[in-house]
C-alpha cells in the first residue's frame, strides 16, 4: 500500500556491483531496485519513505522490548510479532504492524489474528474485539477523530491515525507500541474473567484507561 511516486530507469552497472547490491539487498530483505534506490538517496542526502518506514518500525522494535516476541527482523514496512493468551490450549496472537505512505504521508495499519477453527473462542474475541472498539470511541474518538476497524473470524484490523509531521518517527513508533500493549493487556483482563463478560469489560476498560493515560501519542 505504497503510493510514492516512482518510475523506472535503464542504468549500466557492471556485473561485480551487481552482485554486491544483490547481497546488501538479500541481507536486508530488500529488491535489488529497492536496495539501489536506498543507496542513492544516502548518497544525496535524501530521506525516502522507506527509511521512514524503517526508523519507526526500529522505534517500535525497541519499545516492545520483551514484551512481544519478534516473529523476524523488520522488512519491508512490515513488523510481525506474537504473544500468546491464556485460553485453552494457549492460543498464539499474531501482531502485523504495516506501515506505508498515502498522499505522499505516512500512514499505516495493525492486524490481530488467530489462527482457529474454535467456535468459542472466535465468540469470545469478538466480544473482545468489541469492546475495545467501544472503549476507544469512549476515550479516544475525541482526540482521533474517525476510527477506522475491520472484524472477521478471530481477526481484527485497525488503521493507524497518524499525529502531523511535528511528532517524529521515533515517538510514531513508541506510540505503536503502546497501542500493541493497550490491545494485549486488555485482552487477556478480558479473558482472564470469562465467562463473566460484564467483568471482562470491566478489567479491560480500566486496564485501558490506566495505560493510555501515560501515552504521550495516541494513535
Amino acid at each position: 500500500m505504497n503510493f510514492v511516486n516512482k518510475s523506472i530507469y535503464s542504468l549500466v552497472l557492471s556485473d561485480e556491483v551487481v552482485e554486491a547490491v544483490d547481497a546488501l539487498a538479500s541481507a536486508a530483505n530488500l529488491s535489488r531496485s529497492a536496495m539501489i534506490n536506498q543507496i542513492l538517496a544516502e548518497r544525496v542526502a535524501y530521506i525516502t519513505p522507506e527509511m521512514r518506514f524503517r526508523e519507526i518500525l526500529d522505534s517500535l522494535e525497541r519499545s516492545i522490548n520483551g514484551a512481544f516476541m519478534l516473529s523476524a527482523k523488520p522488512a519491508g514496512g512490515v513488523l510481525s510479532a506474537r504473544t500468546s493468551l491464556k485460553y485453552r490450549y494457549n492460543p498464539t496472537v499474531k501482531y502485523s504492524v504495516e506501515m506505508y505512505s498515502q498522499n505522499g504521508k505516512r500512514a499505516g495499519e495493525l492486524r490481530v489474528s488467530f489462527r482457529t477453527q474454535n467456535a468459542q473462542l472466535i465468540d469470545d474475541l469478538t466480544g473482545f474485539f468489541r469492546c475495545w472498539t467501544r472503549l476507544e470511541q469512549k476515550f479516544a474518538a475525541d482526540k482521533l477523530g474517525k476510527i477506522v476497524y475491520t472484524m472477521s473470524d478471530g481477526k481484527f484490523t485497525r488503521m493507524l491515525n497518524m499525529p502531523d509531521e511535528r511528532v517524529s518517527d521515533d515517538e510514531v513508533g513508541a506510540a505503536v507500541a503502546d497501542y500493541m500493549a493497550a490491545f494485549d493487556g486488555a485482552m487477556k483482563e478480558y479473558f482472564a474473567r470469562l465467562p463473566d463478560i460484564e467483568a471482562g469489560e470491566r478489567a479491560a476498560e480500566t486496564f485501558y484507561r490506566e495505560i493510555m493515560s501515560d501515552c504521550k501519542v495516541i494513535i
